[in-house]
């Protein structure tokens, strides 16, 4: 391969270049650096399949940008390059499978390499990087996401005769262990007992199937996928543990607590320990929600379609105790499991009248072959879905010491007309200010969690709740990606931006050239009220994030800051790197083939060349 000239890249000039700047930006590159490490938990790798490609070693591009002349220590020296070039080829990846850049942020620096710098190809988890600068180029730094509660009617000595709504803002971090705390606060403010249902309002996102026509659906294998909720909780999963009791009969363990649900008992006798997890429609529908008091807001309720949940366990009790399956290996196939007791469940305020069981909302079936004998538990994921948040807030709520006179209900999300679509309309019909609120982390905490352990919820949470007036009016991913367009045509991106589906870089059409995030990355790297957040929350080489086990050893070991991409046929890197030399140089490296994954140390190897050449 010939070397090329990249004569239209040109370093982005910073608007805010100052020494106080400067010295901010050292700072957080001392602390990114110290970092402690930390397993990484947002990637999940998927190993591509084989195939057979070689193509011919190129050799290195490195001509100065604009023409300059570089010194000699910046310089790409090309045996270097086309040794990794031919370790590419022997791996089979083609060189137009690869795009790379890496260019010098000293203002006038020469580019230091580049190959197939406008090919637009898919980013995977590096879109994040799109997504997370957006934000915090757009929202305010005290931008957190908020759970709202509002009541329909008045509590008295603690009990409400109306309904608890929940109205959700998008917080992808809410999990039980903080609506346990939240709901001990509302405890404390004297709402203990709810007598009507617990309403969940999820219409602040307003999506439709279309919307995730790109993105792969959550399955058991991936949970990961989970498509983005107003309200969401636990990341829309749970863990049934199965294992042998002390009298041998099996229990289920639920891991965090969920109610209202019936566990449905299908296991058979066998000498495997095998079992699966299905979450089932209830077979008896719900009831509808309480009348409101008068002059109170009347929530339009559809029940749960499916509510996974738990034998929940009194209050008092350890919130994730065990519950039995009530059989053992060789019960029927279709014996179900005794039906949870009135009192775990039922409002205990009135002693006049018995308590009355709640319908499930929905069954949780075991099924397959499992024994006393097995010595092993073994840990189920249930298929993510909405239906699980109702589940998880109903276990949340009894855990916490609250009582319940009815089912956790949906309050219809469904997307609204296109011509609809695009107005802005209020979150909730419910007049006033909320009776409780429950924030999320700040902006610049939800930023590093995205980025450190490519968090695929967040992210495509987070590119929602850019939409113009989000929270406390209503988001589409429409809105959303026009205001991404407008922020793409401020930033100098007008043409040649990349395409961004969900945010996450779930889907392979998320696609973008290395160019243009090297452009964004200058940008970051020039505002002043950003570059510290956005550096901090990049994983750091060998030290944590998605990057703890990677470049142990090397040189690039706490010098490198880079988000990483992992998809079917796709590895990517995005961010910076600190030379030998002392320089800072933003970098991309995107490798689209079927032996992508053979292409790592390949790509890790050119990060260590950019740590030894800038």
């Amino acid at each position: 391969m010939s070397k090329k000239r990249l004569s239209t890249l040109q370093p982005l000039r910073p608007r805010h270049r100052s020494a106080r700047a400067a010295a901010a930006l050292a700072g957080a590159l001392v602390c990114a650096a110290q970092a402690q490490p930390a397993p990484a938990t947002g990637e999940h790798p998927v190993s591509a399949s084989p195939a057979a490609a070689a193509a011919s070693a190129p050799a290195n591009a490195s001509t100065p940008v604009g023409g300059a002349s570089a010194p000699p220590a910046a310089v790409a020296r090309p045996p270097d390059l086309r040794e990794l070039w031919a370790a590419f080829q022997k791996v089979g990846v083609k060189e137009s499978e690869v795009a790379l850049l890496a260019q010098p942020l000293a203002a006038g620096s020469p580019l230091l390499a580049s190959h197939n710098e406008k090919l637009a190809l898919t980013l995977a988890s590096t879109t994040k990087v799109i997504t997370t600068l957006a934000s915090l180029q757009t929202l305010p730094g005290s931008f957190r996401w908020r759970t709202r509660a509002w009541l329909t009617g008045t509590p008295q000595d603690g009990h409400l005769a109306g309904d608890l709504i929940l109205v959700g803002g998008g917080d992808a971090t809410l999990n039980s262990q903080r609506l346990v705390a939240w709901f001990k606060s509302l405890h404390a403010q004297g709402l203990r007992d709810v007598r009507g249902h617990i309403v969940l309002d999820q219409r602040l996102f307003r999506l439709s199937e279309k919307d995730h026509a790109r993105t792969p659906s959550p399955t058991d294998a991936n949970p990961h996928h989970a498509w983005p909720d107003a309200l969401v909780v636990d990341d829309s999963r749970f863990k049934v543990t199965l294992r042998a009791g002390e009298s041998g009969a099996l229990t289920a363990q639920f891991d965090p607590p969920l109610g209202q649900v019936d566990v449905v008992n299908r296991l058979s006798g066998g000498a495997r320990c095998a079992a699966q997890l299905a979450l089932e429609p209830a077979a008896t529908p719900a009831p509808k929600p309480s009348a409101p008091p008068a002059k109170a807001p009347a929530p339009e309720v559809t029940p749960s379609p499916v509510v996974p949940v738990v034998l929940p366990a009194p209050a008092g009790s350890q919130p994730a105790a065990a519950t039995a399956i009530a059989a053992a290996a060789t019960a029927s196939a279709t014996t179900p499991a005794a039906p949870p007791t009135a009192s775990a469940s039922a409002p205990q305020a009135v002693a006049a009248a018995a308590p009355q069981p709640i319908p499930p909302v929905a069954r949780l079936v075991v099924s397959g072959q499992w024994s006393p004998r097995c010595a092993t538990p073994l840990a189920l994921e249930a298929v993510p879905s909405r239906a699980l948040s109702a589940a998880l807030v109903a276990g949340a709520w009894q855990a916490s010491g609250g009582t319940l006179g009815a089912q956790v209900v949906h309050r219809d999300g469904a997307a609204p007309a296109p011509a609809a679509r695009r107005a802005r309309q209020p979150a909730t019909p419910y007049p006033g200010k909320p009776w409780a609120t429950l924030e999320s982390a700040p902006l610049p905490e939800l930023v590093r969690a995205i980025n450190k352990d490519s968090n695929n919820l967040m992210a495509r949470n987070l590119l929602l709740s850019i939409a113009p007036g989000f929270s406390p009016t209503t988001s589409t991913l429409q809105l959303a990606k026009q205001r991404l367009g407008q922020w793409f045509k401020k930033v100098g991106l007008a043409q040649g931006a990349p395409t961004v589906d969900n945010g996450s870089g779930l889907a392979h059409s998320e696609q973008g050239s290395v160019f243009s995030m090297v452009q964004l990355l200058q940008t970051a790297w020039g505002d002043p009220k950003v570059q510290k957040v956005f550096l901090a929350s990049l994983p750091v080489a060998g030290a944590d994030g998605t990057l703890a086990g990677r470049f142990k050893g090397s040189p690039a070991q706490r010098n490198a800051f880079l988000k990483t991409g992992t998809l079917n046929g796709v590895r990517s890197l995005a961010g910076y790197v600190r030379t030998q030399s002392g320089r800072m140089v933003a970098v991309s490296i995107v490798v689209n083939s079927d032996n992508a994954s053979a292409a790592v140390p390949v790509m890790d190897r050119f990060i260590e060349w950019v740590v030894r050449n800038g």
